[in-house]
Formats: structure tokens, sequence, C-alpha cells
């Protein structure tokens, strides 16, 4: 079996509060977006996980694919074992949400490989074991999530071109972006307002890991600059996105960022039909 594993972007996110778990409660609207990983999947005689990945550092035991799968191999007792071999594309620790895509289907490949006959809502409880944004990534397309990022409602997919991502080749761990978060006082909540997504379009840790990160500040003032509406950081970074109407202003301020070396890429929102269909044997 062979799955593109789509990234994602934020083109909303707000943060409310800390919950007791020390989660932050958040609001945010997810994006499947046309760059991914890819993972292949073999059925083998083995009663074993074994994980090779074109990044040697991502073929360890603790990478949430070799986790995801060694679970459910104890979990549901299968026949067979499993050979996993992921081709990293996406950036680490980017704001992509890459890793938990990983996770997430392989989820989807192995209750179908291993013919688990798992639900979506038993899928969703395992996803939710691992990571609070890995759900979101059983459904892909657009969706609303909510409270720690684990209650995933899909809503009508946007159909968004000419995004430009860019990443300046910094880590930011999701831990230290909502350390360094400052919470909205009573009053000051953003909204979504999707009959004008481009002047809504925000993202409350954007703000202190500007102040922290004189890269991920640059990139967002070009962005600007360049003609991006909106510009702005995903997730919790360091990766960018600037949305252009101009392509061809899209594509200059790509050689731009490609000349100092940043990684970047050009895509469009994935919808959830499309998304969907990727899963194939």
């Amino acid at each position: 079996m062979l799955i593109a594993s789509y990234a994602k972007v934020n083109l909303f996110l707000e943060v409310l509060a800390r919950l007791p778990d020390n989660y932050h409660q958040i609001e945010t609207l997810l994006c499947s977006v046309s760059v991914c990983d890819t993972l292949k999947f073999a059925l083998t005689k083995r009663q074993d996980v074994k994980l090779w990945s074109n990044l040697p550092e991502m073929a360890v035991e603790s990478n949430l694919v070799y986790r995801v799968a060694a679970y459910l191999m104890d979990r549901y007792k299968p026949e067979a074992g499993i050979d996993i071999y992921l081709e990293k594309r996406i950036p680490l620790a980017a704001g992509l949400g890459g890793g938990s895509s990983n996770a997430a289907n392989t989820i989807r490949a192995l209750n179908s490989l291993w013919k688990l006959e798992l639900s979506l809502a038993e899928m969703e409880a395992t996803a939710a074991l691992f990571g609070s944004d890995i759900g979101f990534f059983l459904h892909g397309g657009t969706a609303w999530a909510t409270n720690r990022g684990e209650l995933v409602e899909p809503c009508a997919d946007l159909d968004v071109g000419n995004i430009l991502l860019v990443n300046p080749n910094i880590a930011i761990s999701s831990a230290s972006a909502y350390a360094m978060v400052q919470v909205p006082a009573q009053g000051a909540k953003r909204y979504w307002k999707p009959d004008a997504w481009r002047e809504s379009c925000f993202n409350r840790l954007e703000a202190s890991v500007r102040k922290e990160y004189r890269e991920v500040d640059e990139v967002i003032a070009r962005l600007l600059e360049s003609g991006a509406m909106p510009a702005q950081m995903s997730g919790s970074g360091s990766t960018c996105l600037g949305v252009f109407q101009d392509a061809g202003r899209m594509r200059a301020c790509q050689s731009y960022f490609d000349r100092i070396g940043y990684w970047t890429k050009i895509v469009r929102t994935i919808s959830r039909k499309e998304y969907q269909s990727v899963f194939k044997a």
C-alpha cells in the first residue's frame, strides 16, 4: 500500500485558555495542502514492525509511525507483521503537521491491511493517544479543531491556490510556541469570518514567535511586501504561508527565499474528497 501523507496549514488559530491538563484550549481552521510525505506499507510473515526512511534519524522507535504501528500490533494481534518506508518531504517541527499526518495515515493503512475493521470513532480514539492534531488527518480537507485540537468537525472545503510556503530552516517545538503565547483578554477573542476569509486569517501564536525568532518575522514581512494577503505563520511555526493573487509576484518571492537557502513550496488546498481518494491499496 502506498499513501500520500499530506501536510496542513492553519488559516486561523486562536488560543483561548489553559486547560486543567496544562494544554491550551484552541479554535483552529485546518486545511490540507498539496505537499506530502510518502508512506509505503508491506505485510510480512514476521510478527514485528520495521521502519525505514530516507532520513536516518526518522527510522527510530520514537517516531510516531513506529509507535502507532507497534501499539496496533500489540493491541489487536494481527497475523502479519509490517514493513514501513517513510519518504520525508515535509520539514520537521515546522507547523505543517508532517509527523501527525504520518501517524494518522499509518492508522488508516494498518486498519485496512490488517483488517482491523476499526470505526472512524475508534481510529480517532487511537489517534488521540498519540497527539492532539492527529485526528484531523483521518479526515483531511478543511475542518475546525477545538479543545486541545483533538475534536475535529469537517466543514465546507476552502479552494485556495497560489499559496507559498516558506520555512527558514529552524525548528520550533509546539511546546515552546505555546509556552510563549499571550492568551487574549476577555473581549479580545478573534473570530473566523467565512465570507471574508482573507481578512480573518490569524494565528495567536505568531506575535510571540516573531519576537523570539527574527527569521520568522523577516519571512512574514517579505511575504507581505511581495503582495501576499494574508501572510502568517502556520501552526506553531516555523513555516510561514502567503496567499497570492499574482502568480508572477509569488514566483519572484519564492526565488528570493530560494536564493538565501530557505525551504519553499508552492501549494494549493486539497479537498476532503481528493484527500480520501489517495488512500488506495
